[in-house]
């Protein structure tokens, strides 16, 4: 509300093109920057003081060329039976003397798990060859065994392998090694990284998806088997040209449009066209090129002065 009424402050200032200002009128219609995008200004500009712009939040940015990629979302789990697992044997016939490897514990290349006493007198150590999980024990002190025998079973966890729902009306956008950003309940603030390594021949006849499974990048094992993630897969396209935050564009009775700062306490609308939309972002086709400074935060206030304003000239 205060943001409002800093606005309203100002409107006694606000001059629209055609009510007691032709020129200013014939200058909006015909711009450098608006007819080289073949775009005519429409009616009106707008004269906020600056202090009314930094009270009422309104903020600018320059508009770049720039190449957007393009996503989309899909929901998915993390697999344990999609993992890779390795099986640690004795390695040698004997007593086993000790285990030291419990279930869930995480172990590193060379971590001993096991000693295993031969009827020589000898001691073998059987240690692990992989970074991973202990997902299986097998035996328990004191058991013989022999140079074959399962002691544990340890699972790999980096890269974790998860599986993702894709929509049916998205398989065209995906395919093996599109590069994914997993976010998880568990870890908010985390985004993890992975790769789609393949997508199922086969669809669901119930749900309409498909399962494309992705190798998810996990060195602090901080994924657990049995999560829900939300992926943000790239589908290797983007968006070429210019793109604002859809807050930016408004919409009027002759379409959408953007404010220009045309002066430090100038703003003026701009008729565009508009693309496609992602993330929050919306592409310019038509009526922007780069340079300008655009309204990207609080537009929906500049235009709501210059309702009442043509309401007023009326």
């Amino acid at each position: 509300m205060k943001n409002l009424i800093n606005l309203l402050v100002v409107t006694a200032m606000l001059g629209l093109s055609g009510c007691g200002d032709k020129k200013a009128g014939a200058e909006a219609e015909s711009s450098p920057a608006e007819a080289a995008e073949g775009a005519p200004a429409l009616p009106g500009r707008l004269q906020v003081t600056a202090e009314a712009q930094k009270e009422s939040g309104i903020k600018t940015e320059v508009m770049r060329r720039a190449s957007v990629p393009e996503t989309f979302q899909a929901m998915g789990r993390v697999m344990q039976d999609a993992q890779k697992p390795h099986h640690i044997t004795a390695g040698g016939a004997g007593r086993l003397e000790s285990l030291s490897g419990t279930l869930g514990q995480t172990v590193n290349p060379g971590d001993v798990l096991a000693v295993i006493k031969t009827p020589s007198g000898e001691e073998l150590k059987a240690a692990t060859p992989h970074k991973g999980i202990v997902t299986a024990v097998h035996a328990s002190e004191g058991d013989q065994v022999n140079e074959l025998t399962f002691l544990f079973t340890l699972t790999e966890v980096d890269p974790l392998w998860g599986v993702l729902d894709i929509p049916e009306r998205g398989l065209e956008q995906v395919k093996a090694g599109q590069k994914v950003e997993i976010k998880t309940a568990a870890y908010p603030k985390e985004t993890f990284r992975g790769t789609i390594a393949f997508v199922s021949p086969e669809i669901d006849s119930v749900s309409r998806t498909v399962k494309a499974r992705v190798a998810i990048e996990n060195p602090a094992g901080l994924l657990k088997f049995g999560m829900f993630i939300d992926a943000t897969v790239r589908t290797g396209a983007y968006f070429q040209g210019i793109a604002v935050p859809a807050g930016a564009v408004q919409n009027g009775p002759a379409g959408s449009f953007v404010f220009v700062k045309t002066g430090q306490t100038e703003f003026t609308p701009r008729p565009v066209e508009t693309g496609r939309e992602k993330d929050g972002l919306l592409e310019i086709t038509k009526g922007l090129k780069p340079g300008e400074s655009v309204v990207t935060e609080n537009a929906y206030l500049l235009k709501s002065e210059m309702m009442k304003s043509q309401m007023g000239e009326e």
